[in-house]
């Protein structure tokens, strides 16, 4: 038996997945014929600028907008049951950060060369090209990673206690904060939705997620703010696999040379994606049963 309140899951789930099926291919689409490459921005302004426009924004406000207004009807749900589901979703995530971590520090270095060839003071050099914010991303990417193996592992022999890893649970947090200072060091385009813009926008709504998310699990004021695991994660799972997909088929389709060089596919996009996207039908169902109980 369905209960009325699957509404308020339903409605944003189904916005953002119309957005999604046709913002991924208006955005490849913006990749071969709208989009500078060099800089990631609109190129020129057409259709597809304002349909990209008003589909993710109305996705948006209507993911933030239907939880925040009916959290009073939601029922908390702290953890999730025994999976092992879980543990391989927090296996890819975690793997995926690695993997962009790795990448982060293979950049890093290469400032270093950068630095040399261009004559310039490598400490100065290395700091304006955001080279310790870069780091620093590896750096609690890493620690992320292990915070989703562990809490994977914990959930799949079935102690799925998160009040035991608070501490633990913030380095997510801590991972979309160096994202987004990182990504400050460079020029953005408030006009133009560009590449980088997208890109805060996902990273944002990730950080207010996994910030409610480790208050959730942790049980710090959950009731309170049980809701918000919904109004920012669905938004945060759209915006990641609107920067992953096209990009990742631009990739696939031989002509990467689209991209632009801090604009290429983050694997830790599908990855967040994929376990928002988890956790939240997963809590969906076990409201639905505590509900019909």
């Amino acid at each position: 038996m369905k209960t009325k309140s699957d509404i308020i899951y339903k409605i944003p789930l189904f916005a953002s997945l119309c957005a999604l099926l046709v913002a991924v291919p208006l955005r490849v689409y913006q990749y071969f014929k709208v989009l500078e490459s060099d800089t990631g921005f609109y190129a020129k302004t057409d259709f597809s600028v304002y349909a990209i426009y008003i589909l993710l924004g109305a996705a948006m406000i209507i993911s933030v907008v239907i939880p925040m207004i009916n959290k009073k009807k939601m029922i908390t749900v702290t953890s999730v049951k025994k999976s092992s589901a879980f543990l391989v979703i927090s296996l890819i995530l975690a793997v995926t950060i690695i993997i962009d971590s790795a990448g982060q520090l293979m950049s890093y270095f290469d400032l270093y060369d950068a630095a040399a060839s261009s004559g310039s003071a490598v400490a100065d050099y290395v700091k304006n090209q955001g080279g310790t914010f870069l780091m620093l991303q590896a750096v609690s990417g890493a620690a992320a990673a292990v915070y989703f193996f562990v809490s994977g592992l914990s959930v799949s022999i079935g102690n799925s206690d998160g009040s035991k890893l608070k501490v633990l649970a913030l380095t997510p947090v801590l991972w979309c904060i160096f994202r987004l200072l990182y990504r400050f060091k460079r020029t953005i385009s408030f006009i133009n939705v560009s590449d980088l813009m997208l890109e805060l926008f996902e990273i944002v709504f990730l950080m207010l997620f996994f910030l409610a998310f480790a208050q959730t699990v942790s049980k710090i004021d959950a009731p309170a703010v049980f809701c918000k695991i919904y109004a920012y994660g669905i938004p945060a799972a759209m915006f990641a696999l609107v920067c992953f997909l096209p990009r990742i088929i631009v990739t696939i389709t031989g002509n990467s040379e689209l991209l632009n060089v801090h604009h290429g596919v983050a694997y830790s996009d599908l990855g967040v994606a994929v376990y928002i996207i988890y956790n939240l039908l997963s809590r969906v169902k076990a409201q639905t049963v505590e509900s019909e109980e």
